[in-house]
This record gives structure tokens, sequence and C-alpha cells, in this order.
């Protein structure tokens, strides 16, 4: 039987995979297997354990995810970072509101809907351009907020891709089976990362 051929993208990714595996700037750190790359080409959004054994995210109240985005990391970076906007495009994030800046981060009122619930809280909006966006809970109706966007050039075809990876960990302050906060992540996630792809189409569609 023919072995399949794999894209470009995949074969130059894999035999990269053993040069940097503790690189947590390449994108073999964060996707291991050819399933996962397989399923991020077809445009699918992925599910992830932690690469770092010390650091688990397989608990209850969190949740990392990852998609490929067909843009480069700086039009990536402009979406993801203006969080003015996000609520017109994230539906399950009712609003934000920029309260103060500060040099290295900004404080941001945002209102979300978790399960029938909504909640209000302060975040940290803690910028690195452009490779990662870090937030942590400031205060608020949540116990624990925390989490990143992680943004990662992917070289395909004389054109560049984006893997963006979305962490997310919160703890509601409001009684509700654990189970169920995973399972709203495990949801909210991929839908979070296919609003930002498809707003990106949208602005590529219809320029400003």
């Amino acid at each position: 039987m023919p072995n399949p051929v794999l894209p470009a993208t995949l074969v130059l990714l894999l035999f990269l995979s053993s040069a940097f595996p503790n690189d947590i700037s390449s994108p073999e750190y964060w996707i291991k297997t050819h399933a996962h790359w397989t399923s991020l080409e077809e445009g699918e959004v992925v599910l992830l354990e932690s690469p770092d054994e010390s650091k688990p995210v397989k608990t209850d109240h969190a949740a990392i995810a990852a998609i490929l985005i067909d843009s480069p990391v700086a039009q990536v970076w402009d979406i993801v970072n203006d969080q003015d906007k996000a609520p017109d495009y994230m539906k399950t994030l009712l609003s934000s509101e920029l309260l103060e800046e500060h040099e290295g981060y900004s404080l941001i009122q945002q209102q979300v809907k978790v399960g029938f619930h909504q909640v209000e809280y302060v975040v940290r909006h803690m910028p690195t351009p452009t490779s990662v966006i870090e937030f942590e809970r400031q205060s608020g109706d949540l116990k624990s907020m925390n989490g990143f966007w992680r943004f990662i050039e992917v070289g395909k075809e004389g054109s560049m891709q984006t893997l963006l990876i979305y962490r997310l960990s919160l703890q509601p302050d409001f009684p509700i089976p654990p189970f169920l906060i995973r399972k709203s992540l495990s949801d909210n996630l991929p839908d979070t990362l296919i609003s930002i792809r498809d707003e990106l189409i949208r602005n590529q569609e219809n320029p400003p």
C-alpha cells in the first residue's frame, strides 16, 4: 500500500518537531500528532492537553484549543487584541469596555454569559506583541479566571498562516458542577476560535 502524501506544511512541521520540541514559540511544541495537524489543515479546531506536564490543564476548570488561520500573525493579533470590538462577533461576550491603560497592561471590564448566568468582571489584559496575550481576573463576579492567547507563525507554500492557541481557566463564584464548567469551556473555546477566523474572513472580503 503506498504511503499517503502529506501536505508540504505537515511534512515540514513533522520534521521540525524533532529539532525544536521544547521551543514554546514553535508549532510542534503544542501540536504533537499527525491527526491533530490533519484536523487543523482541514479547518477544524482541536482541543489539546498541556504540553508541559508540570502545568496540567486537564482539570474541570480549564481547557486549551488551537486553530490554523489563513492569515499572517499581525492580522490575527489585531483582531484578538482589539477587545472593544470582540462583543461584535463573540456570542458569549456581552460587553467589553476599556477602563485603564498602563505600561504593559490594561484593565478591561467585561460581561459574559457562563451557562445560564451572566457575570461581570475586570480583567488584566497583558499583551506581548505579537506573540502572546495573557489575561487574568482583577476583580468582579468570578472566583478566578486566567489564560492566554498565543500566536505562532506557520509557513505554507509562499504564504503565512497563524496557529492560534487559546487557553482559558475559570471558576465562577456561584455553585455549578465542575464537569459542567469543563463542558462549557470545551464548547466555548472552539466557538470563540471559529468566530475569530470568521471575523478575519469578513474583514478580508469587506475591507474598511
